[in-house]
């Protein structure tokens, strides 16, 4: 009798042991953005069947640039409150202004993220979903959303691939400036820039049609010209190669993201 009574003690034992072990299979959690190192998000197996809109009929999404090979839109969701189910056909990149704390999702499909200021996550296109703020402040984001992709499946450095080590980094008597690649595909080349006050970043040639992303309120001249204002979350479009030498004009740092369109 007390063998029989052992053996179903050790049967529920595994059977309680077992089922946390099952949930956690079926429910994985998304990783944890840190600092340059970009997690990929893909979509869910399961199709939603809600209709959702188009983001720029979301009145959370305010668009800043639209054109046949990139769309930027900054989002701004009040306390608490949620985007409607947006569509989202095409690979994306999500940024951070400010500290945020919210999950993207629909049903039980929801993943939550909490990125730092200036922090990012890319993600796969082809599942409708909307953001849900978790905080008791009002959430703003940045979306970049790329037409022919961003194939992080496929990167050529950064992501899951190799170090990306074609950074740059110096200083004048005003400052430093740093200027890093997060990572880079066939489709997309993404870097992040930072100028101290008064500093002249050498020059710096695109081959391609490329975005410049605001992080902060900053001001630039242009090889000492040509004077951009941008607010963060505003993106500026060049349809063309080009060659810059921005020199920082304001009297707090500089921080952009360009987006090199190949």
């Amino acid at each position: 009798m007390w063998s029989r009574n052992a053996a179903v003690a050790l049967l529920c034992l595994l059977i309680l042991m077992g089922c946390p072990l099952l949930a956690q299979i079926q429910s994985p959690a998304l990783p944890h953005v840190q600092g340059n190192n970009l997690n990929v998000h893909r979509p869910p197996s399961r199709t939603n069947t809600n209709q959702p809109v188009d983001m720029k009929s979301d009145p959370s999404f305010r668009a800043i640039l639209d054109n046949e090979r990139v769309r930027v839109f900054t989002i701004d969701v009040p306390p608490l409150g949620s985007t409607q189910l947006d569509t989202h056909a095409h690979d994306y990149i999500i940024l951070s202004l400010g500290k945020s704390n919210f999950q993207l999702g629909e049903g039980a499909h929801l993943y939550p993220m909490q990125l730092d200021d200036g922090e990012m996550q890319v993600m796969k296109g082809g599942w409708p979903h909307r953001a849900t703020n978790l905080a008791n402040t009002t959430l703003h984001l940045v979306e970049v959303e790329i037409s022919r992709e961003i194939h992080p499946e496929r990167p050529i450095c950064g992501l899951a691939g190799r170090e990306c080590v074609d950074g740059k980094f110096g200083g004048d008597a005003a400052g430093t400036f740093t200027h890093s690649t997060l990572f880079e595909t066939d489709t997309v080349k993404l870097s992040r820039l930072l100028l101290n006050p008064g500093v002249t970043q050498p020059e710096e040639h695109h081959d391609h049609g490329h975005v410049l992303l605001a992080l902060d309120d900053l001001e630039l001249s242009d090889a000492g010209t040509q004077q951009t204002i941008l607010k963060a979350g505003d993106a500026k479009w060049y349809s063309s190669s080009a060659t810059h030498q921005l020199r920082n004009v304001e009297h707090a740092d500089a921080r952009l993201i360009t987006i090199d369109l190949k």
